[in-house]
């Protein structure tokens, strides 16, 4: 029976890279050309998407580990292939550009303990050379997700296993905690998932988190951590229906003064945007609707020549999405989908 779905699975993945030219679809929605990117791999399932200084797109393998490449000509190839450099599941991205720095959250569900854990992955993202683990072996007990740097170069990193952040430099030899808190936590006892997405604001002054509950309408937070003191308050968000379908972010960015996010249950509207008051306690939330039929259970995104690429990660097929995906093959190939942000933002 599994022979039978793997000769399933390529059958399918070899008749769509078939239809494909350099790995590009192109479709009409909603009368704008969007583009649909295949990538390598039956079982990448991609989490993570980050943009480079020179315009190339990496892509997380959330199911083998890898990391892909797509070039300004969307051609795709492995920055670091299925077993290699150590990475078990490649999660969340940030770069150090001062120093050509490539920070990954890596993360492995069963470790030699026999517990998941995480430590992160330092990678030289111009050659490609693995420059440093930390820690060399895993934390256990803690799922590394969503990566964040500050002007010293310091990581920040949210644990979706627990309700706290952790923290390292490149100098370190360890990860530690730098802010725990209840507002950090999954209030639903049924989900084992909790912190994901991450960033820093523009003002630099504040890291912006949001718990999730990732297979119900609703219930995501945000949340405010202060750089300086560490005190961690909860942002206000405005009662309306953008908030009552937001679950939680995942990738998570700013762009133009606005935080761009890839909530968590799709399905009620897969990207969502969030304008601050000037101290960010408050918030109200968009969503970004206008391409939702493009996106397949999506985790994160970056922007790229006026174009919003997200990854289509099919994680219901692996988790616990409540959808009645579980334990079905993908669809295959896996893809990168972009859509035209001048017009998303409308």
């Amino acid at each position: 029976m599994q022979s039978n779905m793997k000769n399933l699975i390529f059958t399918i993945g070899l008749l769509l890279s078939l239809l494909t030219v350099n790995g590009v679809y192109g479709q009409s929605n909603n009368a704008s050309k969007t583009e649909t990117i295949a990538l390598q791999g039956d079982q990448l399932f991609p989490e993570g998407i980050i943009k480079l200084p020179n315009n190339d797109l990496l892509i997380g393998g959330f199911g083998d580990g890898s990391i892909q490449k797509i070039d300004s000509k969307n051609n795709v190839s492995y920055f670091s292939k299925p077993g290699e450099n150590g990475m078990v599941i490649a999660v969340g991205f940030a770069l150090d550009t001062k120093n050509n720095r490539l920070w990954v959250a890596n993360f492995n569900f069963k470790t030699e303990s026999g517990k998941p854990g995480s430590q992160f992955k330092v990678f030289n993202y111009a050659t490609g050379k693995l420059l440093k683990t930390i820690p060399e072996k895993f934390i256990e007990g803690a799922f590394f997700n969503e990566v964040i740097l500050d002007e010293k170069g310091n990581a920040y990193v949210s644990n979706t296993f627990g309700p706290n952040l952790y923290t390292a430099s490149f100098k370190s030899t360890d990860a530690t905690v730098f802010a725990t808190n209840d507002l950090l936590k999954n209030p639903s006892p049924d989900q084992p998932f909790g912190l994901n997405g991450l960033t820093i604001t523009p003002d630099k002054k504040y890291l912006i988190a949001s718990v999730m509950n990732r297979t119900i309408k609703g219930g995501g937070t945000l949340v405010r951590v202060n750089l300086a003191t560490k005190a961690v308050t909860p942002i206000k968000l405005k009662d309306d229906e953008a908030t009552k379908s937001f679950s939680g972010s995942d990738g998570m960015f700013f762009y133009n003064g606005q935080l761009m996010m890839v909530n968590v249950f799709s399905s009620a509207g897969a990207i969502f945007s969030a304008k601050f008051n000037k101290n960010y306690s408050e918030a109200t939330l968009t969503i970004r609707n206008k391409f939702q039929s493009v996106y397949d259970r999506p985790t994160a995104s970056a922007i790229r020549d006026g174009k919003l690429y997200t990854v289509n990660s099919q994680l219901n097929h692996i988790i616990d999405d409540k959808d009645g995906k579980i334990n079905t093959p993908p669809v295959l190939p896996f893809k990168v989908v972009s859509v035209p942000l001048a017009e998303l933002l409308k």
